[in-house]
């Protein structure tokens, strides 16, 4: 009599296969699937798990996620962009043909700094009222976010880029033109 060779779902599985299943539960607790109670008894069943059929009835009531193929070229907020393909958690789209819109939601805020007001106020104690000077000092803040909507393939997501700084307004801005000409 000959032996029956071993099925897929009875094989052991690797460490790695071990990580692509923590990762795909790290997701689900970002999504609010999993609460943590639950994420960390899973986690342990995952890396506990001596076939891939047990492996895989720790995840087998979650969505797969889509992930990116390739190598992601640009990510804005939860959008990742490869070459070819735009990662949202509505689903993957297609980067050929997509529309790209950007809206502005942030202000910029001249203040004291923090410094200022704590240097004043030690000055005027150990100096003189000189040290009040210090308290016309001004720097720029800058709060809010960058709205991108991208829409391809039938769908549309939105994500909320937030922002620190004008630097980085820029650099979203050229990140979405660089977009609009890759989709074309």
């Amino acid at each position: 009599m000959s032996e029956q060779p071993p099925q897929p779902a009875d094989l052991r599985p690797s460490d790695a296969d071990r990580q692509v299943v923590a990762d795909q539960l790290r997701r689900a607790v970002d999504e609010g699937r999993l609460s943590l109670t639950e994420y960390d008894e899973r986690l342990r069943n995952a890396y506990a798990a001596t076939t891939y059929a047990a492996l895989q009835q720790v995840v087998q009531d979650l969505p797969m996620s889509a992930q990116p193929d390739g190598q992601v070229l640009v990510q804005l907020g939860d959008i990742s962009v490869t070459s070819t393909t735009i990662y949202t958690p509505v689903g993957p789209m297609p980067l050929k043909n997509s529309q790209w819109t950007i809206v502005d939601h942030w202000t910029v805020e001249r203040k004291i700094p923090t410094w200022a007001i704590v240097l004043a106020i030690v000055g005027a104690f150990v100096v003189c009222l000189l040290s009040l000077l210090f308290l016309l000092a001004k720097e720029t803040v800058y709060r809010g976010s960058v709205q991108v909507t991208v829409s391809s393939g039938g769908r549309s997501h939105t994500t909320f880029v937030p922002i620190y700084n004008h630097a980085q307004v820029n650099h979203v801005h050229q990140q979405v033109q660089w977009l609009r000409s890759a989709a074309q």
